[in-house]
């Protein structure tokens, strides 16, 4: 069955950025399921992960694999699943931007584009979550879709704008943002839609 893996890049647990990618992956199941072609979905998580930056020291040039043996060992496997479809990256915005796990576990993707593009064509959706309404969400879904877009994949938004875009300082908590987790929802429904469409 085909798959699509959900990446929550936040150092931290089961907070607004994992609520929200949470949300996303159900509507993927629900959407897929109502176009006669489910699809499973896997969540990630990179909280408590030790993944360090890329060093380019080549390693990767020789076949999917990484000469640094740290946590990133244990997600290669995930990745290199002949299953996967597409990839939703979930990251809290930091300082304008994307976390410090999402850009390393990006720049760690590199082996993929070294062996073939193997993520040539997999679609790839992104979800982020501000400190403020206006964070900087958008702007840090532009820098996780670059590096999408080196890598050759097929970019969704939420059918509306770039993708998800929440509040996680909402003053009646992160749940209750009705705008941000709808946008995380119609991002799913576009992942699942393409996907199908995809075959």
């Amino acid at each position: 069955m085909s798959k699509i893996l959900g990446v929550a890049a936040s150092p931290r647990k089961d907070k607004s950025t994992h609520f929200l990618l949470g949300e996303c992956l159900a509507e993927i199941q629900n959407t897929s399921t109502k176009l006669t072609k489910p699809l499973k979905t896997e969540l990630l998580s990179l909280a408590g992960k030790q993944i360090n930056g890329c060093i380019a020291c080549g390693k990767c040039k020789k076949g999917v694999l990484c000469s640094q043996k740290d946590d990133f060992q244990e997600i290669i496997p995930i990745l290199s699943d002949p299953e996967l479809r597409g990839i939703v990256m979930a990251t809290p915005v930091y300082m304008g931007s994307m976390t410090a796990q999402a850009k390393a576990f990006l720049d760690r993707t590199v082996l993929f584009r070294r062996n073939d593009f193997l993520f040539k064509n997999i679609i790839g959706g992104v979800l982020t979550v501000g400190g403020s309404r206006n964070g900087g969400q958008e702007l840090t879904i532009q820098a996780v879709h670059a590096a999408m877009l080196i890598h050759d994949m097929i970019l969704v938004g939420d059918g509306l704008h770039f993708g998800g875009t929440a509040w996680s300082n909402h003053p009646d908590g992160y749940e209750a943002d009705e705008t941000g987790v709808e946008t995380a929802r119609l991002t799913g429904k576009r992942l699942a839609e393409v996907a199908v469409l995809m075959g």
